[in-house]
């Protein structure tokens, strides 16, 4: 392939002094003087072969600016905290910590070229053996797939590999009774029940409630309203409280008892995540209820604006919910629920019924033939 480049597999010489020879095909090619050379990833020639011509091509048309065999790890990681800050996503934090979790096992230093499926399969194994969540290594490796879109957004990469996330089967599914909820609000520290009992109206997330201020709220309209800078789907977000009296009250008591722009704090100062999180667990172990997270109150808004009637598109929205499969997660029947709607079913159409038929007549009548 004289003037484009060509195919090589790269030898070297074992323990014993025996030369060896890899069985995978390695791109060789220069553009405008400049040399290149890339893993291929396939013991085919002629797929090899294939990807030599579009990396020429893509090359000379400008597609590809950078140098991918040189991209590490940590480029990646770059490439992708450039993106998070651009869009201001909220969990960056986040990001960068499932992005420790893979360059403790990967390396930061490796080429992105050199992760592999196999190699992604053994960093998820070895997480799970570690007794990593599966959700968690799920996330990592939706990360990683993440980042790899990231550096071909920025012409560092021209392919993504796409590494299978692992399954999960751990969605929560729990709920609090009311006599639960009740028996939680008598256990909890007197400065967390009206942030509890918030949430558990409303249906919002934690960071939601621990942050809101009374700049947010409209006494005129009676309306609870959050920018999109304040939530996690970046979209605003309100909630009208003139018809809902246990919340309308609860907004009333705490503007009498004001102390700094937090309408749920603890003596002027916001609520932290981990009060909030210490005093949870403390309260569900005195309350007798095992494995409540502050989170299953989303669910309990969702179950009871469902009972109410109300329309899942409205639940959706005063809850902040984007997505149908999300809500559905939330969307709370148990047997109970079932039970009742049966119930309600028949109870309904019983008067409406008519009377079954009687049972047909044994009597042929009259046949003359006696």
């Amino acid at each position: 392939m004289r003037g484009t480049g060509g195919l090589y597999r790269p030898t070297w010489r074992d323990k014993s002094g025996k030369q060896r020879r890899c069985k995978v095909w390695w791109l060789r090619y220069s553009i405008n003087g400049e040399a290149f050379r890339e893993n291929s990833h396939t013991t085919v020639r002629a797929d090899a072969l294939t990807l030599l011509y579009q990396r020429v091509g893509d090359r000379r048309t400008g597609k590809v600016v950078g140098q991918p065999h040189k991209v590490t790890l940590k480029n990646l990681q770059d490439s992708l905290e450039r993106r998070y800050r651009l869009k201001g996503r909220k969990s960056l934090k986040r990001m960068q910590q499932a992005f420790n979790n893979l360059k403790r096992f990967l390396h930061e230093g490796v080429k992105a070229l050199d992760i592999s499926k196999a190699r992604v399969g053994q960093f998820i194994t070895a997480r799970l053996a570690a007794g990593a969540a599966p959700a968690t290594v799920r996330y990592e490796v939706r990360v990683l797939n993440a980042a790899f879109s990231a550096a071909i957004k920025e012409d560092m990469l021209t392919v993504r590999p796409g590494f299978e996330v692992p399954a999960v089967q751990n969605v929560r599914t729990d709920f609090l009774s009311a006599a639960d909820f009740t028996a939680l609000l008598l256990e909890l520290a007197e400065y967390l029940r009206p942030l509890v009992l918030f949430y558990f109206l409303t249906g919002w997330r934690r960071s939601e409630g621990l942050g809101l201020t009374w700049e947010a709220v409209d006494w005129e309209s009676q309306e609870i309203r959050l920018a999109g800078t304040d939530t996690k789907s970046a979209k605003p977000k309100s909630f009208p409280f003139a018809q809902a009296p246990e919340l309308k009250q609860l907004l009333a008591t705490q503007w009498k008892q004001r102390n700094g722009e937090y309408i749920f704090h603890r003596e002027g100062k916001q609520i932290t995540q981990g009060q909030l999180r210490y005093g949870w667990l403390v309260a569900c172990k005195r309350a007798g209820i095992a494995d409540s997270h502050v989170h299953d109150l989303r669910r309990c808004a969702a179950r009871n604006f469902r009972l109410a009637g109300v329309d899942e598109g409205t639940i959706m929205s005063l809850c902040g919910w984007t997505t149908r499969a999300m809500f559905d997660r939330y969307n709370i029947v148990d047997a109970a629920d079932r039970a009742a709607a049966v119930g309600k079913r028949f109870e309904q159409s019983s008067s409406k019924a008519e009377s079954p038929p009687s049972e047909p007549s044994d009597s042929l009548g009259s046949t003359g033939n006696n």
